[in-house]
């Protein structure tokens, strides 16, 4: 595949958008506009601290595209807990990340959920279209699988089995990729000469696994649930056993934003860490997965989204699992989801003329990104994690973030 891989093509097109298009031509492209907190709201959440004093601005609107990784988001509007906090938020839903990068780099948002590698490349200006940026957590942990045809079960059983297969991704600067890439290196496969890689909207590749344009894709659980449902496509695996408790999905603020306005950023950081440590409760798990059923915040069918929340699924071979923690949603931003998420850019040709070589290098460059001290401000008092990992396990193998270069695939 080479300079012609569809991967190639999509870092080319994202590279091209912010020069050549507006970001008011390519929002019209999202679906649907802005909606407001929606669902309905709930009287039995009672806030665990206390709304901040003096909040400077209480409208906010905030991006998302409707995966369950956005689950803390989405899930904040529907017990009406931004409201609670002394927040009226807009939710503005888009169906693809590269309009979604746009229109935060255009100043359309104020915070946005996003792919984990996505504020480092946006913040250090990896591609086109930059923007100062906090990462004060990240929205999931887990939550993500590899789905196959169902044409072909039996026939894959490990990455090696992936040669000459149709395989999507829903973004270049995304873990699935990251992680999806390598996992294939694992099985001795170039991943651009020895693999078919497509970059896709997630929505459309269960379509596209059932009509048989894609034979596999790495992504958020609710598609790999939907592909089975469906009876497209079975799970492979999940992404979990790949990286145990990897960071997914993230919400970044925009800098300027919270530095204009302090309170409503303490306000918003309040509201998704205590809603997040509540749906990660395993007794809330099927109600959150019926709050995000309603309405059309993400458009799913509630017995999927209970399926991944409550981690009690069939999986497409005749199997019935129970995986409790298929999905997470404890916050805090660990520093070494950044640096191995930066090394992995870096090995993939992601980031730009840029190069990190020590780790100090890379450690400068997450810690200019991600909020940790903001996080644990709120999380200490939530009862929140917020101990910093002294390393990560990545198939099968200890990932060192005091040694970035000592990892390789």
């Amino acid at each position: 595949m080479g300079e012609t891989s569809a991967s190639a093509l999509s870092r080319r097109r994202l590279l091209g958008l912010g020069a050549s298009v507006s970001a008011a031509a390519l929002l019209s492209a999202c679906a649907p506009g802005p909606t407001g907190t929606g669902g309905t709201a709930s009287a039995d959440f009672t806030p665990s601290l206390d709304r901040p004093a003096g909040i400077e601005r209480t409208a906010v609107t905030i991006g998302y595209v409707p995966i369950t990784c956005g689950t803390p988001i989405v899930t904040a509007a529907a017990l009406g807990v931004y409201e609670k906090y002394g927040l009226d938020v807009t939710l503005r839903r888009y169906t693809g990340w590269a309009e979604l990068w746009i229109a935060f780099v255009a100043g359309e948002l104020d915070a946005t959920q996003m792919l984990a590698p996505m504020p480092l490349a946006i913040h250090h200006n990896f591609a086109s279209g930059r923007r100062d940026l906090r990462l004060p957590y990240v929205t999931n942990t887990n939550g993500n699988g590899i789905s196959v045809s169902r044409s072909l079960l039996g026939k894959v059983k490990g990455p090696e089995d992936f040669g000459g297969l149709r395989v999507g991704l829903p973004f270049d600067y995304s873990v699935h990729s990251l992680l999806m890439r390598d996992y294939l290196a694992s099985g001795g496969l170039d991943p651009d000469h020895d693999v078919d890689l497509r970059i896709m909207r997630p929505a459309d590749m269960v379509t596209a696994m059932a009509v048989g344009e894609l034979d596999a894709f790495c992504l958020p659980d609710q598609f790999n649930q939907r592909a089975v449902a469906e009876k497209a496509g079975f799970i492979h695996l999940l992404t979990k056993e790949l990286w145990p408790d990897h960071p997914c999905c993230s919400f970044a603020v925009a800098d300027d934003f919270a530095t204009a306005n302090p309170n409503t950023y303490t306000a918003l950081l309040r509201s998704l860490g205590d809603v997040a440590l509540w749906a990660d409760n395993p007794a809330h798990r099927a109600e959150t997965a019926g709050l995000m059923a309603q309405g059309s915040a993400l458009g799913m069918p509630q017995p999927v989204l209970t399926a991944v929340l409550t981690g009690k699924f069939p999986d497409g071979t005749g199997k019935k699992r129970s995986v409790p923690d298929r999905i997470g949603f404890q916050p805090y931003p660990h520093e070494s989801y950044g640096v191995w998420m930066l090394d992995a850019m870096q090995r993939q040709g992601l980031t730009g003329d840029q190069r990190f070589s020590r780790a100090d290098d890379y450690r400068d460059a997450v810690a200019t990104v991600f909020d940790s001290h903001a996080a644990t401000g709120v999380l200490d008092r939530l009862g929140g994690t917020t101990r910093e990992h002294t390393s990560e396990t990545v198939l099968g193998r200890t990932f060192d973030p005091r040694h970035p270069e000592k990892w390789s695939v």
